[in-house]
Parts: structure tokens; C-alpha cells; sequence
């Protein structure tokens, strides 16, 4: 495959402005990387600022949380020749305009700049300052086959070929950014970067059980705190997973040390899997649902077995305890080869990462979640981070009994300084309901745009900031427009 490979997979019209940016970027005095909070957007900075190393620009890396106008005020007062958005910025191309900027990002664009994109071309004239990259002006989802990282890498091929060496952060945002989850595997040009991540030695793709811990947790825990697909008396009972274990012969310890799923023989791994599915069937599951038991994993082959920055899923939960706690700076310098204080800093931040996730899953199911028609929620107020809100919105629709019919929505007060109260709502579907019509970026931004804020994001998982005295307006707004998306979808099909 290699770079031109990569190259020959994307439209035209894509790869025209990548190579635009690029040549902008590498003829520059100096880059400012603005880059969003979470594992696909610390990943993008990774690529953009080695990318700008290898080519001798001066680079400052920013991370924000949302591009607002404080955030784009620190953009302007670096007085850097350009600036580089990368996992953001796609949703504010108007306020962007008049700053020289590349945009690699993969959310949906602006209403009014994506003119033209049903032919597969951006127009750029009426945003003349700004290089916009994204596939999703290309006819290219950016919910499943391209996330931002991956943007910036196809930025940063353009840069010089010799960047297809960074594929495998492309591949650690996409999975950071959840793209495998549809289908069970990497999807779209999200393919084509597997496959030189793969060729470059960086990456294997093997078709395992794809439960979050393979490479660190005991194999017990494992099966504990699995969710998808849940299971019975299993799932949330220690007890319960070690007997399943100790039935089945498995010798948990190795030494005085828990075995984990990478440590068990390719028959132990075979024999557990094949008592799942049997299980699940006793239990009366779906076959969709079983199936979602195994799938594609990826492996950072240069890494150190039993660590979490082995395992790509592992590792993106890594990043997402650097950024949403604060030190984004430390996911990036662990993506830029940091395996000393970095790492060591990463590890303590992802236990606390855990340890507030358990706690705030905690309080979010004792607090009562409200049904509406077409929606659910819940409001945390101060009692949960907003930059962990929606993770915790995401886990509550994947637990036991949980009401997968609607999307759930979460609220937790913004720690972000406004002239006026503001709160984060953070919503969060399933793949079902996206493919009843479900989008939650169009709607939860139109809804926030009805009540004064600002939204956006994916189909499947999306957030907004708005006032925190018009939540109720918002709420009915959203309730409406969901509603109407799914009523939509299913009269279209009639």
C-alpha cells in the first residue's frame, strides 16, 4: 500500500486540499496545533507537531475543549504564521476565517460551508483563509471511516511521504474515536491507514474477543466489567466471572500474578469464547448481539506486552484520562515516544481516570434518569466532570437493564468561564438508532441553537454548551427533533 496507496484511496477533491494544506504547512515559519481534548484529537496533535518537527517548522501545541472565542483568541495571540486545527474547528470555519489556518478535522462542517461537497469539492472562496480538510465534504463518514487523526495524517502525507510512519496513531485515534464499533472492525479510508500502519510493522489487526482490558486486567476483571455484549451474572459479579472461569479449568494466576488475556494459550482464549456464545444463547441474546462477542482488535506491535499502550483501545483510554483530567501535554509527549515520566504520569492519571468513572456511574444511577418521549436524561450538576459526563452517559446506555430505545442525555455544570451560567449536555445513542434516522449532531445543535448555545459532533454521540437557565427548552427542542429523525426515517421506509 504505502503513502501512495493511502493517497489513491481518497477522492480527488480531498486529497487536493490535504495536498493544499500540506504545502502551506511545510512553507511555514511557524504552526500553531490547536487540537481538541480526547484520545483522537491528542493523536492528531502527535502527527501535526511531528509531522512540523520533521519539517523544520516551529510548532506550538494547544488543546481545548471546545473551539469558543477564548479559544480562538489564544490561536490569534500566538501570532504563529498559521494555525492548525486538527479534531476541531470544522464547526466554526465562519469564526475561523480571517486567521491563516489548516483544518483537519472529521465532525460535521458548518451549515454554509460545505457548497459543493455533493460533487466531492469544497469550495474554498468563500473562507479564503481557511484549508479545510475533512471527509465529510467528500461524501466520506466521519463517524465511521475517517476520524480526525486520520485528517491529520492524510495532512501530514502531504507534508512529506515519508509521514506514513505515523499511521498507527491514525489507527489509535479511530479507535480512540470508537470508528471500529459499527461494524466490529476499521471501515472506509480508516482501511487503507490500517494497512499501512500493518506494512509499516506498527500494527496487527486479529480477529479476538473485544472486551476492554485484553492486555492488563485479569482476565476475571475482564469479563466483570464487560458491557458489550452484556453478561448475565457475569457482567458486574466478580464472583460470578471467576466461577465461570474456575468451571472451565482456567488457572487464573501465573506466579502470584493474575493472568491476563493476552497471558492465556490460543485453546484457553478458544474455550472461553465458545462457553460465551453459549451462555449468551442460554440466556435467549440475539445473534446480533452475540456476535458483537468477538471482532477486530489491534495490536501496537512495538509495544511492551501487558501494558496499556499495547492494546489500541487500552491506549486511547489512556489518552482520555490525559485530556479529560487536565494534561492532554501528557498523552501527546506518550504518543511522541515519552515511555518514561510521561508513561508513569499517564498511569497515575488512569487510575484516577477509573476511579472517577466508578464513582460518577455510581452516582449518575442513583440519581434517577427521566424518560422522555424520544429522549432520556440525567442531571449531574457539579456531582460529575464535564469531560467525563458523556463518557458516563455512554456507559449508563450500555449497563444492565438500561433503555436503549432513545439516546440518553447527560447535563453537568461547565467548568468554563462564561459572562453567564452555562451547562454541557453530552448525549450518547446506539448504532440501532442511527440506523432508524437517529442523528444526534444535527440535532442536539439545532436544539442548542434554539436556546442560544452552540452543538455538535457525531450522529451516534454529540454535546452542547447552553445557558444553564433555558435546560427545559432545550430538552423539549431536542425531545421534538429526535422524535421527528426517527418518525422520518421509518415513513420514508414505509
Amino acid at each position: 500500500m504505502g503513502a501512495e496507496g493511502v493517497i489513491s484511496s481518497l477522492p480527488s477533491g480531498f486529497w487536493k486540499n490535504a495536498d493544499n494544506g500540506g504545502r502551506a504547512l511545510r512553507n511555514a515559519s511557524s504552526v500553531i496545533v490547536a487540537s481538541h481534548i480526547d484520545a483522537d484529537g491528542i493523536s492528531a496533535a502527535a502527527i501535526a507537531s511531528t509531522a512540523l518537527r520533521r519539517a523544520g517548522v516551529s510548532c506550538e501545541v494547544r488543546f481545548f475543549k471546545k473551539l469558543d472565542e477564548t479559544a480562538l483568541r489564544t490561536v490569534k495571540e500566538a501570532h504563529s504564521r498559521i494555525a492548525w486545527f486538527t479534531d476541531l474547528g470544522s464547526g466554526s470555519v465562519s469564526k475561523i476565517e480571517g486567521i491563516d489556518s489548516v483544518i483537519s478535522d472529521h465532525h460535521v462542517p458548518e451549515e454554509g460551508t460545505s457548497r459543493g461537497s455533493g460533487r466531492g469539492q469544497l469550495l474554498l472562496t468563500d473562507f479564503s483563509t481557511v484549508t479545510h480538510v475533512n471527509p465529510q465534504l467528500h461524501g466520506i463518514s466521519g463517524a465511521s471511516d475517517l476520524s480526525g487523526a486520520g485528517s491529520t495524517f492524510v495532512v501530514a502525507l502531504a507534508m512529506d511521504r515519508k509521514n506514513i510512519d505515523l499511521a498507527h496513531l491514525a489507527v489509535l485515534g479511530a479507535v480512540g474515536d470508537l470508528q471500529d464499533q459499527r461494524t466490529k472492525r476499521l471501515e472506509g479510508v480508516n482501511r487503507a491507514l490500517l494497512t499501512a500502519a500493518e506494512e509499516q510493522g506498527l500494527v496487527q489487526a486479529l480477529e479476538d474477543i473485544r472486551y476492554f482490558g485484553r492486555e492488563t486486567r485479569p482476565v476475571h476483571k475482564m469479563l466483570e466489567y464487560s458491557s458489550d455484549p452484556f453478561l448475565p451474572r457475569i457482567s458486574g459479579n466478580e464472583e460470578g466471572a471467576l466461577g465461570f472461569l474456575l468451571e472451565l479449568g482456567i488457572e487464573l494466576k501465573e506466579g502470584e500474578s493474575w493472568r491476563t488475556w493476552s497471558d492465556l494459550t490460543k485453546s484457553e482464549k478458544s474455550n472461553i469464547i465458545t462457553e460465551l456464545r453459549s451462555h449468551l444463547e442460554a440466556a435467549r441474546r440475539s445473534p446480533q448481539t452475540i456476535d458483537r462477542l468477538t471482532g477486530e482488535v489491534y495490536v501496537l506491535t512495538k509495544e511492551q506486552r501487558g501494558t496499556p499502550v499495547r492494546d489500541a483501545k487500552e491506549f486511547a483510554t489512556l489518552l482520555n484520562a490525559c485530556g479529560r483530567h487536565g494534561k492532554a501535554d501528557v498523552g501527546l509527549r506518550i504518543c511522541t515516544g515519552d515511555r518514561s515520566d510521561a508513561l508513569t504520569e499517564g498511569f497515575a492519571l488512569l487510575r484516577n481516570h477509573r476511579s472517577a468513572l466508578s464513582k460518577a456511574l455510581a452516582w449518575a444511577k442513583g440519581s434517577g434518569i427521566i424518560r422522555l418521549k424520544n429522549i432520556q436524561f440525567f442531571d449531574a450538576g457539579d456531582e460529575i466532570e464535564d469531560t467525563i459526563v458523556g463518557t458516563v452517559a455512554g456507559m449508563l446506555l450500555g449497563s444492565e437493564g438500561a433503555d436503549r430505545s432513545v439516546p440518553m442525555i447527560a447535563f453537568a455544570e461547565s467548568t468554563e468561564y462564561s459572562d453567564a451560567p452555562t451547562i454541557k449536555a453530552s448525549s450518547r445513542g446506539t448504532q440501532d438508532l442511527v440506523s432508524r434516522g437517529m442523528d444526534l449532531s444535527a440535532a442536539i445543535r439545532s436544539a442548542a441553537e434554539e436556546v442560544g448555545g452552540v452543538g455538535g459532533g457525531h450522529n451516534i454521540a454529540a454535546g452542547a454548551t447552553i445557558p444553564a437557565d433555558r435546560k427545559d427548552e432545550f430538552l423539549d427542542a431536542l425531545d421534538k427533533i429526535v422524535g421527528e429523525q426517527l418518525i422520518g426515517k421509518a415513513r420514508r421506509r414505509g
